[in-house]
Protein backbone atom coordinates (compact mmCIF):
# COMPACT_ATOMS: atom_id res chain seq x y z
CA UNK A 1 0.00 0.00 0.00
CA UNK A 2 1.54 3.37 -0.78
CA UNK A 3 0.51 6.49 0.54
CA UNK A 4 0.31 9.68 -0.86
CA UNK A 5 1.19 12.98 1.62
CA UNK A 6 -0.15 16.43 1.41
CA UNK A 7 -2.97 17.79 -1.42
CA UNK A 8 -3.00 18.01 -5.14
CA UNK A 9 -1.67 21.31 -6.30
CA UNK A 10 -3.97 22.98 -7.35
CA UNK A 11 -4.46 24.12 -11.77
CA UNK A 12 -1.52 26.18 -13.12
CA UNK A 13 -2.92 28.55 -15.70
CA UNK A 14 -0.39 29.29 -18.34
CA UNK A 15 -2.11 31.06 -20.99
CA UNK A 16 -5.88 32.90 -21.68
CA UNK A 17 -7.67 33.90 -24.64
CA UNK A 18 -10.51 35.72 -24.45
CA UNK A 19 -13.21 38.54 -26.71
CA UNK A 20 -12.68 41.95 -26.33
CA UNK A 21 -14.30 45.11 -26.68
CA UNK A 22 -12.23 48.72 -26.22
CA UNK A 23 -14.30 52.18 -26.12
CA UNK A 24 -12.08 55.04 -25.59
CA UNK A 25 -13.76 58.10 -25.00
CA UNK A 26 -10.81 61.45 -25.03
CA UNK A 27 -11.87 64.57 -23.41
CA UNK A 28 -12.07 66.08 -26.81
CA UNK A 29 -12.67 63.89 -30.65
CA UNK A 30 -14.88 61.58 -31.24
CA UNK A 31 -15.12 58.00 -29.18
CA UNK A 32 -13.45 54.91 -30.77
CA UNK A 33 -14.56 50.97 -30.80
CA UNK A 34 -12.62 48.57 -31.06
CA UNK A 35 -13.27 44.62 -30.82
CA UNK A 36 -11.27 41.27 -31.46
CA UNK A 37 -9.40 38.53 -29.72
CA UNK A 38 -6.74 38.84 -27.17
CA UNK A 39 -4.06 36.15 -26.57
CA UNK A 40 -0.91 35.90 -23.73
CA UNK A 41 1.38 33.32 -22.89
CA UNK A 42 2.76 33.89 -19.38
CA UNK A 43 6.12 31.61 -20.33
CA UNK A 44 6.84 33.44 -23.73
CA UNK A 45 5.40 37.07 -22.26
CA UNK A 46 4.13 37.85 -26.00
CA UNK A 47 0.47 39.80 -25.82
CA UNK A 48 -1.41 39.26 -29.32
CA UNK A 49 -4.16 41.54 -29.81
CA UNK A 50 -6.33 40.08 -33.24
CA UNK A 51 -8.23 42.68 -34.08
CA UNK A 52 -11.29 42.07 -36.50
CA UNK A 53 -13.41 46.14 -36.04
CA UNK A 54 -13.30 48.70 -36.96
CA UNK A 55 -10.52 47.06 -39.21
CA UNK A 56 -8.39 43.96 -39.65
CA UNK A 57 -5.17 44.01 -37.84
CA UNK A 58 -2.81 42.66 -35.32
CA UNK A 59 -0.77 43.65 -32.45
CA UNK A 60 2.09 41.91 -31.54
CA UNK A 61 3.49 43.54 -27.51
CA UNK A 62 7.28 41.53 -27.32
CA UNK A 63 9.43 43.12 -24.47
CA UNK A 64 9.79 47.38 -24.96
CA UNK A 65 8.01 47.03 -28.51
CA UNK A 66 4.15 46.81 -30.08
CA UNK A 67 3.94 45.82 -34.07
CA UNK A 68 0.85 46.72 -35.90
CA UNK A 69 0.49 44.76 -38.46
CA UNK A 70 -1.77 44.74 -41.60
CA UNK A 71 -2.02 41.71 -43.89
CA UNK A 72 0.98 40.06 -41.73
CA UNK A 73 3.12 43.17 -42.59
CA UNK A 74 4.62 45.57 -39.92
CA UNK A 75 2.87 48.86 -40.30
CA UNK A 76 3.68 50.73 -37.87
CA UNK A 77 6.39 50.05 -34.27
CA UNK A 78 6.14 51.39 -31.18
CA UNK A 79 9.04 52.19 -28.32
CA UNK A 80 6.88 51.34 -25.52
CA UNK A 81 7.80 50.53 -21.65
CA UNK A 82 8.24 46.81 -21.04
CA UNK A 83 4.97 46.30 -18.93
CA UNK A 84 3.93 42.44 -20.46
CA UNK A 85 4.18 41.44 -17.03
CA UNK A 86 2.18 44.03 -15.20
CA UNK A 87 -1.05 43.40 -17.32
CA UNK A 88 -3.98 42.08 -15.78
CA UNK A 89 -3.42 39.13 -17.54
CA UNK A 90 -0.22 38.38 -16.35
CA UNK A 91 -0.56 39.22 -13.15
CA UNK A 92 -4.27 37.25 -13.09
CA UNK A 93 -2.41 33.96 -14.54
CA UNK A 94 -0.02 33.72 -12.08
CA UNK A 95 -2.69 34.57 -9.23
CA UNK A 96 -1.15 37.98 -8.23
CA UNK A 97 -4.16 40.44 -9.18
CA UNK A 98 -4.66 41.23 -5.76
CA UNK A 99 -1.77 43.72 -5.42
CA UNK A 100 -1.62 44.37 -8.97
CA UNK A 101 1.80 42.66 -8.57
CA UNK A 102 3.27 45.46 -6.56
CA UNK A 103 4.72 42.45 -3.69
CA UNK A 104 6.30 40.86 -6.36
CA UNK A 105 8.14 43.70 -8.13
CA UNK A 106 9.58 44.65 -4.87
CA UNK A 107 7.19 47.56 -3.66
CA UNK A 108 6.59 47.82 0.08
CA UNK A 109 3.12 48.49 1.87
CA UNK A 110 3.76 52.15 3.22
CA UNK A 111 0.02 52.04 5.45
CA UNK A 112 -3.44 50.16 5.20
CA UNK A 113 -6.54 51.49 5.62
CA UNK A 114 -10.23 50.70 5.76
CA UNK A 115 -12.38 52.16 4.05
CA UNK A 116 -15.71 51.18 3.99
CA UNK A 117 -16.11 47.90 2.44
CA UNK A 118 -12.41 48.50 1.12
CA UNK A 119 -9.28 47.81 1.85
CA UNK A 120 -6.56 50.41 0.53
CA UNK A 121 -3.02 49.90 0.65
CA UNK A 122 -0.53 52.39 0.13
CA UNK A 123 3.11 51.10 -1.73
CA UNK A 124 5.95 52.72 -1.32
CA UNK A 125 7.69 53.77 -4.48
CA UNK A 126 11.53 52.40 -5.91
CA UNK A 127 14.08 54.94 -6.06
CA UNK A 128 14.30 54.31 -9.95
CA UNK A 129 10.57 55.49 -10.62
CA UNK A 130 10.34 58.04 -7.70
CA UNK A 131 10.61 61.23 -10.12
CA UNK A 132 7.77 59.74 -12.19
CA UNK A 133 5.24 58.39 -9.20
CA UNK A 134 5.23 59.45 -5.59
CA UNK A 135 2.34 56.95 -4.53
CA UNK A 136 0.23 54.06 -5.67
CA UNK A 137 -2.96 53.38 -3.61
CA UNK A 138 -4.39 49.66 -4.46
CA UNK A 139 -7.92 49.15 -3.21
CA UNK A 140 -9.15 45.46 -2.36
CA UNK A 141 -12.68 44.64 -1.63
CA UNK A 142 -13.99 41.49 -1.08
CA UNK A 143 -10.46 40.22 -1.26
CA UNK A 144 -10.09 41.26 -5.00
CA UNK A 145 -8.70 43.93 -6.79
CA UNK A 146 -10.89 47.01 -7.12
CA UNK A 147 -8.93 49.76 -8.00
CA UNK A 148 -5.66 51.30 -8.70
CA UNK A 149 -4.84 54.92 -8.04
CA UNK A 150 -1.60 56.15 -9.39
CA UNK A 151 0.06 59.78 -8.17
CA UNK A 152 2.67 61.63 -9.20
CA UNK A 153 4.28 64.63 -7.28
CA UNK A 154 2.52 66.98 -4.86
CA UNK A 155 -0.17 64.26 -4.88
CA UNK A 156 -1.99 65.16 -8.85
CA UNK A 157 -3.46 62.30 -9.99
CA UNK A 158 -2.14 60.32 -12.80
CA UNK A 159 -4.52 57.36 -13.52
CA UNK A 160 -6.75 55.63 -12.48
CA UNK A 161 -8.30 51.79 -12.91
CA UNK A 162 -11.12 50.02 -11.69
CA UNK A 163 -11.87 46.00 -11.96
CA UNK A 164 -15.72 45.29 -12.07
CA UNK A 165 -17.91 42.22 -12.84
CA UNK A 166 -15.03 39.14 -12.15
CA UNK A 167 -15.23 36.16 -14.12
CA UNK A 168 -14.22 32.74 -11.78
CA UNK A 169 -13.60 29.66 -13.87
CA UNK A 170 -12.16 26.85 -11.62
CA UNK A 171 -10.48 28.62 -9.14
CA UNK A 172 -9.22 31.21 -12.00
CA UNK A 173 -10.81 34.97 -11.70
CA UNK A 174 -10.55 37.73 -14.29
CA UNK A 175 -12.33 41.15 -14.09
CA UNK A 176 -15.15 41.44 -16.66
CA UNK A 177 -14.63 44.77 -16.90
CA UNK A 178 -11.67 47.30 -16.60
CA UNK A 179 -11.91 51.06 -16.68
CA UNK A 180 -9.37 53.44 -17.16
CA UNK A 181 -8.84 57.53 -16.30
CA UNK A 182 -6.13 58.54 -17.98
CA UNK A 183 -5.40 62.83 -17.88
CA UNK A 184 -3.82 64.82 -21.07
CA UNK A 185 -1.37 67.98 -20.39
CA UNK A 186 -4.60 70.20 -20.01
CA UNK A 187 -5.73 67.90 -17.13
CA UNK A 188 -8.94 66.35 -18.83
CA UNK A 189 -10.22 62.69 -18.37
CA UNK A 190 -9.77 60.53 -20.95
CA UNK A 191 -11.87 57.30 -20.40
CA UNK A 192 -10.89 53.60 -21.61
CA UNK A 193 -13.45 50.63 -20.87
CA UNK A 194 -12.10 47.21 -21.92
CA UNK A 195 -15.07 44.07 -21.58
CA UNK A 196 -13.75 40.26 -21.36
CA UNK A 197 -15.81 37.17 -22.37
CA UNK A 198 -15.81 33.93 -23.55
CA UNK A 199 -12.43 33.57 -21.37
CA UNK A 200 -10.37 29.99 -23.10
CA UNK A 201 -7.36 28.68 -20.71
CA UNK A 202 -4.75 26.78 -21.11
CA UNK A 203 -5.39 25.95 -25.11
CA UNK A 204 -2.82 23.70 -26.75
CA UNK A 205 -4.56 23.23 -29.74
CA UNK A 206 -4.39 26.75 -31.10
CA UNK A 207 -0.76 27.27 -30.43
CA UNK A 208 -0.16 29.54 -33.35
CA UNK A 209 -2.67 32.00 -31.94
CA UNK A 210 -0.19 33.23 -28.66
CA UNK A 211 2.90 32.93 -30.64
CA UNK A 212 3.93 35.37 -33.73
CA UNK A 213 7.40 34.90 -35.13
CA UNK A 214 7.94 38.77 -36.46
CA UNK A 215 10.03 38.77 -39.97
CA UNK A 216 13.21 40.65 -39.74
Amino acid sequence: MVFFSGSISAQEYFRMSADFTTKVKPATGKAMLTKGEVYYDKYSKELIYDINFPDKERWIVQDSKIFKLKNDSISHTDEIPSMNEFTVFHLALNSNLTHFGLDDAKFAISNIEKKGDMVVSYWNIPPQVENMIETIAVAKKQNRLFSVVIAGQNNKILGKQFFRDYISIDGFEFPGTIIQIYFDENDQQNYQVMEFKNIKLNDIENEKNYHYELEN
